[in-house]
């Protein structure tokens, strides 16, 4: 009986210690409100210092962020950010069937502040993958090149997140950008907080 409490007790705290600011929708990343926003408080921080704290932290996260970095100073920070091979996805190829596949992930994520508050727009995002087409021999086809995971189907690629009606297709891809960005934001927001705490 007190192993199944601990497990329990272990589960409960894991998911309460993991901040889920947004998840993915077929029309983006909306908050738990079903805003395209979400608002972090920090009670008795001016805007300049919340500001301040955000920017150090991403500063210290990142290996090189002046290179995605937008600022107005005092009141909001833009990054955007490439990964390479962030975000493993399973779906079928064309051929039968599934195969693992590792997209390339481009992100944006953006805050914004007042005294006492970071706001966080929605993160945008872009998937991809290199594609190289090659023959038993290894010869070469010529049909190499980028492929795009959507986040809905559409004429032109029906490798996607959604389907047009809105149902999920890859679950797993939507777990994984939920996860992953929440994650960084999480990251960003804690380290924030004890920047001036040394």
């Amino acid at each position: 009986m007190k192993k199944i409490f601990s497990m329990a007790v272990l589960v409960l705290l894991t998911q309460l210690s993991f901040a889920q600011y947004f998840k993915l929708t077929d029309k983006g990343f909306v908050s738990n409100e079903n805003h395209d926003f979400a608002v972090v408080e920090v009670p008795n921080v001016k805007q300049m210092d919340v500001y301040k704290n955000v920017l150090n932290a991403i500063n210290s996260l990142y290996s090189n962020p002046q290179k995605g970095l937008s600022v107005l100073e005092g009141e909001s920070i833009t990054l955007t950010a490439y990964e390479e091979k962030a975000l493993p996805v399973r779906h079928g190829g064309g051929g039968l069937g599934k195969s693992n596949y590792q997209y390339d992930l481009s992100y944006t994520l953006s805050f914004l502040f007042k005294d006492g508050k970071i706001r966080m727009n929605s993160p945008t995002f872009e998937l991809r993958r290199w594609y190289e087409r090659t023959s038993k021999n290894g010869s070469n086809w010529g049909r190499s090149g980028w492929r795009m995971l959507n986040l809905v189907e559409d004429k032109k690629n029906s490798t996607a997140i959604y389907d047009q009606n809105g149902k999920l297709i890859l679950e797993d891809a939507a777990n994984g950008l939920n996860t992953h960005l929440n994650a960084l934001l999480k990251q960003i927001i804690d380290k924030s907080n004890t920047i001036n705490n040394w």
